[in-house]
C-alpha cells in the first residue's frame, strides 16, 4: 500500500504568526491521518519563531520570492500554456477578464511559478506515493492549485474572507480555473457557502462546498472560579474587543458607543491589538469625559495573554464591531469563556452570534452610536441565564472537533 503524504499550503505557519493559530490547530488531526504532512508556506524573511510539529510533520520551505527566471520558464512550459489557454477560456466567459486583464495575468504567473517550485513538484509528485493537497487559502499559496498536475488523490481549498469576497478584496484571479481543479471547497460558513453558490452559478459547486467550520481551542479553567471572584466589580463591569486597529475594525466605534451609556453604569473597556490606527485610538481615549469610563489600550498582545485574562476575569461583554468578517475566531474564543458577544451582523458573524443562539446581541453593519450603545447595555444588564454562549461553542466551534471532522474528509476520498 502507497504511503499516504499530504502537502498543506499555507500562507505564513509554521512561523509563529498570520494564520498560525489556524492551522494549527488542525494540525495534530492533520498528521494523525496521513503518514507524512510537507507544509509550504508564502511568508517573507525569516521567521522570529517556528511552530512546533508533529514527528511525521516538516516544513518544505516558503515559497516565495520565486526568480523571474523561474516563472518565464513555467509561463513557457507546454503543459502550463495547455492548462493556461483553458483558463484564459473560463475566465473570459464570466466576462471579467477584459477589464481585468492585467491583474489576470499577474495572478497567473505568480501562481505558476509557485507551482513549478523544485521542492514542491518533489513533494507533490514523488513515485509511489500517494499524495492529497490542502490548500488553507484561495489567494497567496493557494494561487498556485490551479496549476497543479492531475496525478494528485485530491485536492482540498478552504475559503476565508479576503480570497472569497471580492467585493471587499476587489478582483480575484482566475476563480473558475481554480475551483475547477478543486475536488473539495471548505467553506468556513454558511454565509460563505451561499455566496460561493450565488456568485459562480456556472461552475456548479453545490457537490463540492462542504461547511467545515474554524474553532478555538478549549477554555482553561481558571485558578480561582470566576464566582467567586469580586475583585473585578471595582473597576466597573468589563468590556473587552480584541482586533487590529486598523479601519476595517472601526474600533473607536466602541468607545462613542460606550459614551452614550448613561454615567452611572461603571464600566472599564480593555482593547487588545494595535496597528495603524492605535494612537488616533490612544488619543481619543485619552479625551473622553464619560464619568466612570475607565479605558485601557493595551495594543498588541500576546494570544497567550489574552487568554490568561479571560481565564481569569469576570467579562461582561465582548465586542466587534468590524465592517467585514468571515466567522471571527477572536468571538469563538469569548463565548468559549462563556462571555457574552455584541457584533456588527456582517459576513458569517450571524451564524455565532444572535439572541436566539442565546450568545449574544447583533448591531447592523452600518449601526448607529445609539444603537450599539442599546445593545451593549441590553447585555451588561441582562438576567443570569439569558446568554449561554459557552454551549454554542462546545456544538458548533470546539477547535478538537472541528479539525477531526476537517481531517476526516480531507482524507477520505472525494
Amino acid at each position: 500500500m502507497a504511503a499516504r503524504r499530504l502537502v498543506l499550503l499555507a500562507n505564513q505557519y509554521p512561523y509563529v504568526n498570520g494564520d498560525h493559530v489556524f492551522v494549527a490547530a488542525e494540525m495534530p488531526a492533520l498528521a494523525a491521518h496521513f503518514d507524512e504532512v510537507v507544509v509550504f508556506n508564502y511568508a517573507p524573511g525569516e521567521p522570529s519563531e517556528m511552530a512546533i510539529l508533529p514527528s511525521n510533520v516538516r516544513f518544505g520551505g516558503s515559497l516565495y520570492g520565486i526568480p523571474r527566471a523561474e516563472k518565464i520558464k513555467a509561463l513557457l512550459s507546454p503543459r502550463n500554456l495547455t492548462r493556461l489557454a483553458g483558463i484564459t477560456l473560463m475566465e473570459a466567459r464570466t466576462g471579467r477578464l477584459a477589464t481585468n486583464f492585467r491583474s489576470f495575468v499577474a495572478g497567473t504567473i505568480a501562481g505558476m511559478g509557485l507551482a513549478n517550485d523544485a521542492r514542491l513538484k518533489d513533494a507533490l509528485y514523488e513515485r509511489g506515493i500517494e499524495t492529497t493537497v490542502y490548500s488553507f487559502w484561495g489567494m497567496g499559496i493557494g494561487m498556485l492549485v490551479p496549476w497543479i498536475r492531475p496525478r494528485i488523490s485530491s485536492v482540498n481549498l478552504r475559503l476565508h474572507r479576503y480570497d472569497l469576497y471580492e467585493e471587499e478584496s476587489g478582483y480575484l484571479p482566475f476563480r473558475p480555473g481554480l475551483f475547477r481543479r478543486t475536488d473539495r471547497i471548505l467553506a468556513i460558513s454558511e454565509s460563505s457557502r451561499r455566496y460561493l453558490l450565488e456568485k459562480y452559478p456556472r461552475e456548479k459547486l453545490a457537490e463540492k462546498i462542504e461547511i467545515r467550520r474554524l474553532g478555538s481551542a478549549a477554555p482553561l479553567e481558571p485558578e480561582v472560579p470566576l464566582s467567586e471572584r469580586t475583585g473585578d466589580e471595582e473597576a466597573g463591569r468589563i468590556i473587552v474587543s480584541c482586533s487590529y486597529v486598523i479601519p476595517v475594525k472601526r474600533v473607536a466605534r466602541i468607545l462613542d458607543a460606550l459614551e452614550k451609556i448613561p454615567g452611572d453604569t461603571p464600566l472599564t473597556w480593555i482593547h487588545f491589538g494595535g496597528g495603524i490606527l492605535e494612537e488616533e485610538l490612544r488619543n481619543r481615549a485619552s479625551a473622553q469625559i464619560r464619568p466612570g469610563l475607565s479605558i485601557q489600550i493595551r495594543g498588541a498582545t500576546p494570544h497567550e495573554e489574552i487568554i490568561d485574562y479571560y481565564r481569569t476575569h469576570k467579562i461582561a461583554a465582548f465586542v466587534n464591531v468590524s465592517a467585514s468578517e468571515g466567522v471571527p475566531v477572536s468571538i469563538m474564543e469569548a463565548i468559549s469563556y462563556g462571555i457574552p458577544v455584541v457584533a456588527t451582523d456582517v459576513g458569517g458573524t450571524a451564524e455565532i452570534v444572535g439572541g436566539p443562539l442565546k450568545t449574544g446581541e447583533l448591531v447592523p453593519a452600518d449601526f448607529t452610536q445609539d444603537e450599539l450603545a442599546e445593545k451593549l447595555l441590553h447585555v451588561l444588564s441582562a438576567a443570569p441565564g439569558t446568554y449561554t454562549p459557552k454551549e454554542l461553542w462546545a456544538n458548533r466551534y470546539n477547535a478538537v472537533v472541528n479539525a477531526e471532522a476537517t481531517a476526516s474528509l480531507i482524507a477520505s476520498k472525494p
